[in-house]
């Protein structure tokens, strides 16, 4: 064992063992045939980093961790400085690049990315492949394990304890965590090293914090992003969208985005307008954003093949569409026929991507959405590239499709944002993402994929979008009313009311399906979502600080209960309840025709957010949940900022006053952040940090509050209390 100062290399009979710390309690383990390590993916920021390690008789210590290798098989043996045994490896196989985990004392297995299955996936196996699941299946359901991304990290957890493990490779790869045999987790890939990253809690948000310093966490949003979004496939024309901001003014919806889908192309064919449709591209994009809207446009990775076709040309020229073994374009078929693919997996191709975003911001457009960047492609069985098409880095090396597969939206999304910042360096940058890898939260939002108008797929979004957040995608959620099929008014209600509670909240459908914006059902159906999307802007100050403490720390907006309440064993299987932030619980109703629900309130004192009612936790209870009523419970000790709203068309016109709702029973801590909610300029000291305390007096506790920074207006602050009666 050779000692180094960020950490160590273990010589086996077979190959070698490099470990490096990346941070008190993030190791590398990665094994190669030579001295060499390897190269970890485009995933990993972090650095390793020189670490006080203690080697003894082959055996590392840390502050936390002892470490013990095998010297034969280079298994690893992790335990806490006490000898719990946190992590041991039965077997490992570097040549098929796979490794079985004893399994110790987890009671629940998290993250993984965008999975359609129920929040713990202990005695679930998945696979990891980029894909277009509608090529494939007629509907999203729990038989599909290859979604729209791969995201290959888990966490392990019980009461007192929890790991991570971040599997740095961007091959297809498989994961078992104890289903084929209850006293085993296991992973391999079908290509690469085995190379992963252990991460330490002993808590889940310790793991998840950590993740974050390794991948990275998402940019601070622009404000408005946080408000309504209204989509379809597709508005058709400019009279069809300008009529949609309209009724959207008319009805008092507030909104903040609109979408154009594929109809604004001509002909399917990437960064052009469609001059018959949109005659007046720009002027209408200038009359939305008078009227408060941002637009945002489809941009497809697949670019058409036609001669005199700006795009398709440079790019053929240069050599930048990936290639066939012959050395020739590799031609498939997604909306345009035949179609190229840009080889994003080189700087000079991102940046010539990049360039062609000019045009569009030009005219207006305030947001990119990266659609079908699987990539999809129709006229392959499996649904995208073939796996020996061919990439090239940025050393001219020959990259094999399958290595690059599943970070093709990654970099895509980095090449989209190289163009937003270059060509819009005031506004913060809004990118949405279908396909995405670990790190791909760096540069965009995430939404997940073509889902259905059935209860099934609003109540499976829960658990979707929360092992996403815990797999550091914050700024995400689920096409709201469902994409696929008809939606009904009472279905658009218990979704729209779930919505307002997801960080990115978006209703979109497809052509051919019912009309699903509010204004097209009863006016009872109208009156509730308009309701919610209100109760959203009351709360978008709130959303803003929670996405803040997103881009320092990658914890995520939305969280699932045992992430506060680790120690509670009857949080790790709810699905469908879920907690904003640390202190307001969210329980939607998930089934047609129900006005009751069943509730669990961990420990601690809840506020009906309603009645005021308080209800005293670790019990279950039955709630009423009439289709007017979302059931919502508070924390006591939580303080939420509201804003103050008049009948506001979007966030540029809500009212500056907040209100600073207590929730009295315990003591409460709130830090408030404020900036313009557009720009950079918070970056050279332009914001507000105000800190709020409340004493635990149930009835009158005591407000204080403390000016950290101020380099931006405050508001008129008042506040509200609510007693714990």
């Amino acid at each position: 064992m050779e000692q180094k100062t960020t950490g160590c290399k273990v010589k086996g009979p077979r190959g070698y063992l490099h470990i490096k710390f990346y941070g008190d309690r993030i190791v590398r383990f990665a094994y190669s045939e030579n001295q060499k390590e390897p190269s970890p993916t485009v995933a990993v920021v972090a650095r390793p980093v020189a670490r006080d390690v203690c080697l003894e008789n082959g055996v590392l210590y840390t502050d936390d961790l002892k470490i013990e290798v095998d010297k034969e098989t280079l298994a690893v043996k992790i335990s806490d400085r006490n000898g719990n045994v946190i992590s041991e490896d039965l077997t490992l196989d570097t040549k098929k690049i796979s490794i079985i985990k004893k399994r110790t004392w987890e009671k629940g297995v998290y993250g993984n990315g965008e999975k359609y299955t129920w929040i713990n996936q202990l005695g679930t196996a998945t696979i990891n492949y980029n894909s277009d699941v509608l090529l494939h299946h007629s509907i999203h359901n729990p038989l599909v394990q290859n979604m729209h991304t791969s995201i290959p990290f888990y966490i392990g957890a019980a009461p007192g304890n929890a790991y991570g493990v971040f599997f740095d490779n961007s091959y297809r790869t498989e994961f078992d965590f104890a289903k084929t045999d209850q006293e085993v987790i296991s992973f391999q890939a079908h290509g690469g090293h085995l190379d992963y990253y252990f991460i330490y809690g002993p808590s889940v948000s310790d793991v998840v914090t950590a993740y974050g310093l390794l991948t990275g966490t998402p940019p601070l949003p622009r404000k408005n992003f946080l408000g309504y979004h209204q989509s379809r496939y597709s508005y058709e024309d400019q009279e069809e969208l300008l009529s949609v901001a309209e009724s959207l003014r008319k009805y008092q919806i507030p909104c903040d985005v609109l979408y154009l889908d594929l109809a604004y192309m001509e002909a399917y064919k990437v960064f052009t307008i469609n001059k018959e449709r949109f005659r007046d591209f720009k002027k209408v994009l200038e009359q939305l954003k008078e009227k408060g809207f941002s637009v945002v446009v489809i941009v497809n990775p697949g670019v058409k093949v036609e001669e005199n076709y700006r795009v398709y040309e440079e790019g053929k020229e240069r050599g930048y569409y990936v290639k066939d073994l012959q050395g020739q374009i590799y031609q498939g078929e997604v909306w345009p026929k035949p179609a190229a693919f840009p080889d994003f997996r080189r700087s000079e191709v991102r940046k010539w991507w990049a360039g062609f975003h000019r045009e569009l911001l030009e005219c207006g457009v305030e947001g990119i959405w990266n659609d079908m960047n699987e990539p999809s492609n129709f006229n392959e069985e499996e649904g995208t590239l073939p796996d020996e098409t061919v990439h090239l880095d940025d050393d001219g090396k020959k990259i094999p499709h399958s290595e690059a597969h599943n970070i093709y939206g990654l970099l895509q999304t980095q090449a989209t944002l190289e163009g937003l910042e270059k060509y819009q360096p005031e506004k913060r940058a809004f990118i949405l993402t279908r396909a995405a890898f670990a790190g791909s939260q760096r540069y965009s939002a995430l939404w997940t994929g073509d889902n259905s108008s059935t209860w099934e797929h609003l109540e499976s979004s829960i658990p979707m979008i929360l092992n996403l957040g815990l797999s550091g995608y914050s700024f995400v959620g689920a096409d709201v009313g469902g994409y696929r099929g008809d939606c009904s008014g009472e279905l658009l209600v218990r979704w729209t009311q779930l919505g307002a509670f997801i960080p990115y909240f978006r209703n979109h459908s497809e052509t051919g399906t019912a009309r699903q914006e509010p204004w097209e059902y009863s006016p009872a159906v109208l009156e509730v979502t308009r309701k919610y999307i209100r109760l959203r802007y009351q709360l978008l100050t709130h959303y803003y600080n929670l996405m803040r403490v997103s881009a320092l720390t990658g914890v995520p907006a939305v969280r699932p209960l045992f992430y506060h309440h680790q120690e509670d064993l009857n949080t790790y299987n709810i699905n469908d309840q879920f907690l904003l932030g640390e202190g307001i619980m969210v329980c939607p109703v998930l089934r047609p025709g129900m006005d009751h629900r069943l509730i669990y309130l961990p420990e601690g004192l809840w506020h009906d957010y309603w009645t005021g009612d308080i209800y005293h936790g670790s019990k279950y209870y039955t709630c009423k949940a009439p289709l007017e009523v979302l059931p919502l419970y508070i924390k006591a000790g939580t303080i939420i900022p509201h804003d103050h709203l008049k009948n506001p068309d979007n966030t540029g016109r809500i009212k500056t006053g907040l209100t600073m709702h207590c929730y009295g029973g315990k003591e409460g801590y709130y830090r408030l952040y404020l900036d313009d909610g557009v720009s950079f300029n918070y970056r050279q000291g332009e914001y507000s940090e105000l800190e709020f305390s409340m004493t635990d007096d149930p009835v009158k506790p005591e407000i204080n509050v403390n000016t950290i920074k101020k380099g931006f207006p405050l508001p008129v602050i008042s506040y509200k209390l609510h007693a714990a009666r």
